[in-house]
């Protein structure tokens, strides 16, 4: 996998630069809840940010050239800051399309390597059961239903109130 987006959406390049009479370059940084990525919050009105063609819930994928796919929001803002006058992000819409892949870490590259090196040998792929075999299997899954559980009123009282 890569850090690249599909041919469906179209990624921008917003080069943003500070200006002496905006205190910073006027955009927030947030992550979504249930969504990997860090995304552009509220962009202030004339700002250097939205001079640039940020906008609000355009996705991150690089900050000055470099991927931050498996980056914490911490490293997120100090690769921002290491240019102290301008910064380069390359985002998307998510809007336009949502199928955003990210970087695989270094021991799922590893693990992907070993299996090809090996299927290289001798052609072929050594897979523990058939499709047909692993969808009995999941078939044969007791579904859990919540609806079918029982819940006194105490168990349903401690759920809301760690809302």
């Amino acid at each position: 996998m890569s850090s690249e987006v599909k041919n469906h959406a179209q990624a921008r390049l917003c080069h943003i630069k500070k200006w002496d009479n905006f205190d910073g370059y006027g955009f927030n940084l947030h992550a979504e809840k249930g969504k990997p990525g860090q995304y552009i919050g509220k962009v202030d009105d004339n700002s250097p940010a939205e001079a640039a063609g940020l906008r609000q819930g355009d996705r991150i994928l690089k900050v000055n050239g470099e991927s931050i796919a498996n980056k914490t929001h911490k490293q997120v803002v100090e690769l921002i800051k290491n240019l102290p006058e301008e910064t380069k992000l390359l985002v998307v819409d998510p809007h336009e399309d949502p199928i955003i892949l990210t970087e695989p870490n270094k021991q799922e590259k590893q693990l992907n390597n070993d299996v090809t090196k090996k299927d290289q040998e001798n052609g072929t792929l050594n897979l523990s059961m058939t499709a047909a075999e692993l969808r009995a299997k999941l078939a044969s899954k007791k579904k859990f239903d919540p609806k079918k559980e029982s819940m006194d009123f105490k168990q349903k009282f401690d759920i809301v109130q760690k809302l």
